[in-house]
């Protein structure tokens, strides 16, 4: 349901020509984060927001849907748009519109994996396809592992935002990120950017649980794993031509 409820938002806003990409939960799952889905999170260019909430709206298909309330965990999404599907859907799931700015994936085109056919040597983390099944992912903009990464590190430094921050740290261990990602992939990066990657790379072993049976990081069991990880379109910047 969650893979519907998003396809139909971006033919939407595809057909206006109003670019998208998933970011929050949806993409810590396509990065191996096990987090569950409380909604659906997209963000658009800085100046269409509004525009996209109110096209979404237009069509019958969706309808505003503010949070009552707000915690440490949802105040990220304060002031931006959240709608949620009208009958056609059963679906809980609200869909919140975001900034590009807010996740520094600014010009968002050239921060969203390629939509072309993924190699033979592609593959997928076991957290999205908990979710989205493979056919579908490739409907699904998802952000650069680099921009990503550097843009919630950017927002925690900035702003304080814890929930960044442990997106951030998640992003490391699921992906068992090291020096040598960072130095390729985010060397543009401010430097209290790369000072914070570096701390949160060091941090690794601190955070792997003896009890997991785990040997790389607490969300990667082993090497083969880790190896196959570093194949998820969007993990090397410079593999999908930014």
């Amino acid at each position: 349901m969650e893979a519907v409820l998003i396809k139909v938002a971006l033919a939407i806003l595809a057909h206006s020509r109003i670019r998208a990409c998933a970011v929050g939960e949806l993409a810590l799952n396509y990065y191996n984060v096990p987090r569950a889905i409380h909604d659906i999170e997209i963000c658009v260019p800085h100046d269409q927001v509004s525009k996209a909430a109110e096209l979404l709206c237009s069509t019958g298909l969706f309808e505003p849907s503010p949070l009552g309330e707000f915690n440490l965990f949802t105040e990220y999404k304060k002031g931006y748009p959240r709608l949620r599907a009208t009958s056609w859907s059963s679906s809980h799931l609200g869909l919140v519109i975001f900034s590009d700015t807010s996740f520094g994936l600014r010009p968002l085109e050239e921060s969203v994996v390629p939509n072309i056919k993924p190699l033979d040597s592609a593959c997928y983390s076991k957290q999205i396809l908990d979710v989205v099944a493979s056919n579908d992912l490739n409907a699904i903009p998802m952000p650069c592992l680099g921009p990503y990464f550097a843009g919630l590190c950017r927002r925690y430094l900035d702003l304080g935002d814890d929930v960044a921050m442990i997106a951030a740290e998640q992003l490391v261990d699921g992906m068992n990120l090291d020096q040598n990602w960072v130095t390729k992939n985010i060397a543009s990066a401010e430097q209290d950017v790369q000072e914070l990657a570096r701390q949160l790379i060091h941090g690794k072993a601190s955070r792997l649980d003896d009890l997991s049976g785990n040997t790389v990081t607490c969300f990667v069991a082993n090497e083969d794993e880790a190896e196959a990880l570093r194949n998820i379109p969007g993990f090397e910047t410079l593999e999908v031509g930014l």
